[in-house]
């Protein structure tokens, strides 16, 4: 037999009250001594401990995925945003160089007049329009995200 099996003799000093528990308990489950209900109960109580702590654990899990979904999906709306924006501006970058390649090509351009040199009136327009559509879409996101934050606060 080994040392964890080996039943030592303890004195125990309880109230009236939990050995008639006991006694109770003993007949109730069959249980052949006191020591075997106390044995029982030990028993039960570690087994429904851990069953607890993983319970309370998965719980917990729930709570940090949920968390964590709240937090990342804004993020991941403006990701995807981000991408589409990316691949348009890609697109219309990469029709921008062959227009230009064509455009000196037929013009059999031997210098380019940069904008470090010279700005003429129609690029300085364009500039200023692009500038005031950033402006626009700025504003636009900052009215959005405003919204979005006052109907939150609402709904709390």
């Amino acid at each position: 037999m080994s040392n964890e099996n080996k039943k030592q003799q303890k004195n125990l000093f309880l109230t009236e009250s939990t050995i008639k528990k006991i006694e109770q308990l003993k007949k109730d489950r069959k249980l052949t001594s006191h020591g075997a209900v106390i044995e029982y109960l030990v028993d039960s109580y570690f087994a429904n401990e851990s069953a607890q702590n993983k319970v309370l654990l998965a719980e917990i899990d729930e709570i940090i995925v949920q968390h964590v979904q709240r937090v990342f999906e804004p993020l991941n709306e403006d990701l995807k945003r981000i991408r589409v924006t990316g691949n348009v501006i890609d697109r219309n970058t990469q029709m921008m160089l062959e227009f230009w390649n064509h455009y000196f090509i037929m013009t059999d351009a031997k210098k380019l007049g940069s904008t470090d040199k010279f700005k003429t009136v129609p690029f300085e327009e364009a500039e200023e329009l692009v500038k005031g559509r950033i402006a626009h879409n700025r504003q636009k996101k900052i009215d959005r995200e405003t919204k979005r934050v006052l109907s939150d606060n609402q709904g709390s």
